[in-house]
């Protein structure tokens, strides 16, 4: 090293120093007069079980269950009130700071009890419970996103600061914003009503929650000064066991995390694909899901448009393909509407479950309806549309198929605008195909002019239609649809394997 060199060094190394120096005072400031055995021990203190414990656990999942039920927000936010849950969390990430291992069983042992308590409430309530449809307030905690993971770590780092600052009293703010108790109850729910998937994605939500405050209060504590005692000579096993727990509890939130990352990748290249491939169509997303499962993504999307794009899918399929480097099954539905930029939203705060439905699906159609009817079951929901929203039957009909998609187990049926039928193209199975939804769907009873209908391929046994004609009376007759033969000829010239449509009066 040159003399110069030399010298150029002591600068950076009297700078390190003094940031060095500054951290330290920081962290000798911020330990200030904290007693590190009374704090521990105050946090031991909350974080065991007793009576008082199992008694607010079965309040708080009892109103958690009541409220998600009811879809009431007001409720669940009761429930997040008085969740006790919070105590053995903390007690578990100081534990782990502190490598105390007899605490730590303690606390897990706190947290399982406590679950289970809280899982049988919620299932015996909902197996009494009429109701069984799932509300927003439900779906809402059935998977992890970013943002749960970061009220969690705040949550986590907030009930750590309160304990060891002793201001104890906001406790019951870091209980709200964590929100433990309700997917919980969530997940009695999916196994009171038998949906696993409801109860797989709510309890994977606890888990994220429960692991992220965990080790946030773990990392807190430990800048505050909360270490080992190494004078106890504390056995190497037990130090490898706590480490071995430490590592059992961060695996959740790996998976949590990297399917969040996909999902997020996943969109946002979306969007981006979207923007790019219907860059000359003055289009918008109506509709957009993105979904991370065993390493592989899959997105759904709905855009409305002004013109149609042949190739979307295609396009889409292969940027999402080579921007995320995953295996990518992409849908892409185009609608053609007068106005891509036109929404319609309504809000409801009805607790009634079908009516939660109604406006979940009310709010996924951006065209305006004359509302959403559900059945008594709730199983089926019709939608009839205004001839303001400028949809045909085409546009119309992807509108129903993307519904259908993204409300699985719902007989979405979309009602268009009765209008007049265009001459119907025989030999084209798309066409024939609206022409029949359309008509099943207005319920109508129409008039059929078959214009040279073509022969078809009979079987021996002469299941099949003899013509095209035939095979499209026999389509709408399974649709419900019943259709006169018009006696007069209204067949225009060059008319072949058409059919044209009259609307009863």
């Amino acid at each position: 090293m040159t003399p110069t060199s030399a010298t150029n060094n002591k600068p950076e190394a009297g700078t390190v120093r003094e940031v060095r120096h500054i951290l330290l005072r920081i962290l000798a400031r911020a330990r200030r007069d904290i007693d590190h055995d009374d704090t521990a021990e105050a946090v031991y203190s909350n974080g065991g079980t007793d009576g008082r414990y199992l008694m607010m656990t079965v309040i708080s999942a009892s109103i958690a269950a009541l409220g998600l039920m009811l879809n009431s927000p007001a409720v669940v936010i009761g429930a997040m009130l008085v969740s006790p849950m919070m105590g053995p969390i903390v007690a578990l990430g100081f534990s782990l700071a502190l490598l105390d291992f007899t605490q730590l069983k303690k606390s897990l042992a706190s947290i399982v009890i406590g679950v289970l308590v809280a899982l049988s409430v919620a299932i015996l309530l909902v197996l009494l419970s009429p109701l069984k449809e799932p509300t927003s307030e439900i779906l809402a905690r059935t998977r992890p996103n970013f943002f749960d993971l970061l009220i969690a770590v705040f949550s986590g780092v907030a009930g750590a600061y309160a304990v060891i600052r002793q201001r104890g009293d906001t406790i019951i703010g870091v209980a709200i914003a964590t929100a433990l108790m309700p997917p919980i109850a969530t997940v009695g729910f999916g196994l009171g009503t038998g949906d696993l998937q409801i109860a797989g994605g709510a309890f994977f939500l606890f888990m994220t929650n429960l692991v992220a405050i965990a080790l946030s209060a773990t990392l807190t504590a430990g800048f505050y000064g909360f270490r080992p005692r190494l004078l106890e000579r504390p056995r190497p096993w037990r130090g490898i066991a706590v480490l071995v727990v430490f590592l059992v509890l961060s695996v959740p939130l790996v998976f949590s995390l990297r399917a969040i990352a996909l999902e997020s990748r996943a969109t946002a290249e979306t969007r981006l694909a979207v923007e790019q491939i219907f860059s000359d169509a003055d289009s918008r997303i109506t509709l957009l899901e993105a979904r991370a499962d065993g390493g592989q993504a899959t997105v759904s999307t709905l855009v409305s448009t002004r013109r149609l794009v042949a190739d979307a899918q295609t396009r889409l399929q292969d940027r999402l393909t080579a921007a995320l480097h995953t295996p990518v099954t992409a849908r892409l539905d185009q609608i053609v509407v007068a106005d891509p930029s036109a929404s319609r939203t309504i809000a409801s705060t009805a607790p009634d479950p079908k009516q939660a439905l109604a406006r979940r699906l009310t709010d996924a159609v951006p065209f305006q309806n004359d509302g959403v009817l559900m059945d008594a079951d709730g199983n089926r929901a019709l939608i009839p549309l205004t001839a303001a929203t400028g949809l045909d039957l085409s546009a119309a009909f992807t509108l129903e198929q993307a519904l259908r998609q993204r409300f699985d187990g719902i007989d979405v049926r979309v009602i268009p605008p009765v209008a007049p039928l265009a001459a119907v193209d025989l030999t084209d199975a798309s066409a024939r195909q609206r022409t029949v939804w359309a008509l099943a769907r207005w319920h109508a009873s129409p008039v059929l002019t078959l214009c040279k209908p073509q022969n078809l391929t009979v079987t021996d046994d002469g299941a099949a239609p003899a013509t095209t004609g035939d095979r499209f009376l026999a389509e709408l007759a399974a649709a419900g649809v019943i259709a006169t033969l018009d006696t007069n000829n209204t067949c225009q010239r060059g008319d072949t394997d058409i059919a044209r449509i009259t609307l009863a009066g």
